[in-house]
């Protein structure tokens, strides 16, 4: 088996994978004329001895994601797929392993996928890390916030540093959420796609934005990012301008504890929902530990991560915080100290999980493949945080 990045002139290859696995219908014969070309996206394709018959494929997608106001390098996994007649023979892994551990891709920080299936993904490390809230309401659950005409329409370049500027200073109090650099992600041709981003202005500045389509009569919110009260309220009051052309809205991918459903006047005609988002892993435990926020008096931890199949990682990672920083010493099996006692021994997959903030102090025990030997002292410095995600991959 040969691991290598698919060339230029390889795009149909991709294609007839991802037909098999997707159930695309892709024109291969077109596909033979067309060169691959993705910007910030590479495929990593499991070839035959031959190195030219393509068995399976990963695409890794340059990220950048926040992480308690910190921004690591990330790696989005997407086009996971093998072809039938190769399947269940080690593909899969095989480029994983190239894309982690062989030095040839640069190294991440983090990644993140959606997974068809949580429990497969988890044999590399990865675990969900938020949760999703739905809520639909109709627009008499906010009759009683006032109508205002302060929303401008996004359809111009112009606007994206502005716009920018918005959504990278609500991420940087999530988790996970992505840092944008770029306007990838926002669409600045309404009309012909049918998706508007509405950003809300006071006093001149843009505070918060909607990025929503119109379904029969129902408004999908996509993304709602705000600054504050103030400005939630005005995006709702300048969403109410659209009573009238729909009955509801709902709001698809909001982070578990949004405060949306706390300010509607709620009755039976409001639905709730969850749903599991994104999983993700760290790459660099080292970096996960050392950039968490610890508490402010001086203290140790000792953590001990099992189970990744990158075993390098695996070990025991010694942290002496205090004034709100850190210094991780991994001690591998060539360094031991024996007189470092361990407080909490984790797998790689609850490990993240619980780095990202998806897990209260008091249910640290019951998470999977873990072992808290001290628990006070463990609880003390693990707290929850609001995560969440909008991206697509």
């Amino acid at each position: 088996m040969i691991i290598r990045p698919l060339r230029k002139n390889e795009k149909y290859k991709r294609d007839i994978l991802f037909a098999e696995a997707f159930n695309m219908k892709p024109d291969i014969e077109q596909s033979k004329k067309e060169e691959l070309n993705l910007e910030g996206e590479v495929f990593y394709g499991a070839f035959k001895d031959d190195g030219e018959t393509l068995m399976a494929q990963i695409a890794v997608i340059d990220y950048k994601s926040m992480y308690y106001g910190h921004v690591l390098t990330a790696a989005g996994i997407a086009g996971v797929s093998t072809l039938p007649e190769y399947r269940r023979s080690g593909c899969i892994r095989e480029i994983f392993k190239y894309i982690f551990t062989s030095g040839s891709v640069k190294p991440y920080d983090a990644s993140f996928l959606y997974p068809f299936s949580y429990r497969y993904y988890r044999k590399y490390g990865y675990e969900r890390v938020l949760q999703h809230k739905t809520i639909k309401f109709p627009f008499s659950a906010i009759q009683f916030i006032p109508r205002n005409d302060s929303g401008v329409l996004y359809q111009s370049k112009d606007q994206l540093p502005e716009l920018l500027a918005l959504y990278n200073r609500f991420a940087s109090r999530y988790n996970v959420c992505f840092y944008r650099e770029n306007g990838k992600y926002f669409c600045d041709t309404p009309f012909k796609t049918g998706k508007y981003t509405y950003m809300w202005y006071n006093n001149g500045k843009p505070e918060a934005y909607a990025t929503f389509t119109i379904e029969g009569r129902t408004l999908n919110v996509s993304e709602l990012v705000w600054l504050d009260k103030n400005s939630l309220l005005g995006l709702l009051g300048f969403l109410r301008m659209y009573e009238g052309q729909a009955d509801d809205i709902w709001f698809s991918t909001l982070d578990k504890n949004n405060p949306l459903d706390l300010m509607i006047d709620a009755d039976r005609s409001c639905s709730y929902g969850m749903y599991d988002g994104v999983m993700g892993r760290f790459m660099d435990i080292k970096k996960g530990l050392a950039l968490y926020p610890y508490p402010e008096e001086s203290g140790t931890l000792t953590v001990e991560v099992t189970g990744d199949f990158i075993t390098s990682n695996n070990g025991v990672y010694h942290i002496e915080y205090g004034g709100g920083r850190a210094n991780v010493t991994y001690l591998n099996d060539e360094t031991p100290d024996k007189s470092i006692s361990t407080d909490i021994k984790i797998s790689v997959c609850s490990l993240s999980r619980l780095l990202f903030g998806d897990v209260t102090p008091e249910n640290i025990p019951y998470l999977p493949d873990t072992v808290v030997y001290h628990a006070e002292k463990v609880q003390k410095i693990f707290k929850p945080n609001d995560a969440v995600h909008f991206e697509r991959f």
